[in-house]
């Protein structure tokens, strides 16, 4: 009797397999947290951004604007009771706003602001700081932490 058998034994199944299993758990956790990573900095941008839309609203209108921070989004509108809202963006699901003792920017006349932070989280824990200095009206973004 010969043996003639082609194939694959069991037990080289599944020591293939999960091998396989292995790895691909790998690839797939290490994306996903560098995805929350990214919707964290985005969303930090697009503040930054509606900041700047503030500051030059403000400079060009010759009104008061403000950057308002909610727990689900932020908006830019017109600085007073009742005042025009200019943009309301939603947050990814991911992602929210940290309430603090500050959830409002402001933006005066000459496009000056005070000192001001917003905070934001995803559901990893992590956070970023968005802050508004002095004088300046420069935006700051801190690292991911």
């Amino acid at each position: 009797m010969t043996n003639n058998e082609k194939g694959f034994t069991l037990i080289e199944v599944l020591v293939t397999l999960s091998l396989f299993a292995l790895l691909s758990s790998i690839v797939v956790f290490i994306p996903s947290n560098m995805y929350n990573k990214i919707l964290l900095k985005s969303a930090a941008v697009e503040i930054r951004e509606a900041l700047y839309l503030s500051r030059q609203l403000s400079l060009d209108e010759s009104r008061e604007y403000c950057v308002e921070l909610m727990e689900d989004k932020f908006r830019v509108k017109e600085d007073k009771s009742g005042g025009r809202i200019v943009l309301t963006q939603k947050f990814n699901k991911n992602i929210s706003g940290v309430k603090g003792p500050q959830n409002r920017i402001s933006h005066n006349r000459s496009g000056e602001t005070s000192y001001g932070k917003f905070i934001l989280i995803n559901k990893k824990g992590q956070k970023i700081c968005i802050e508004v200095l002095i004088g300046t009206g420069r935006v700051r973004i801190s690292d991911i932490y």
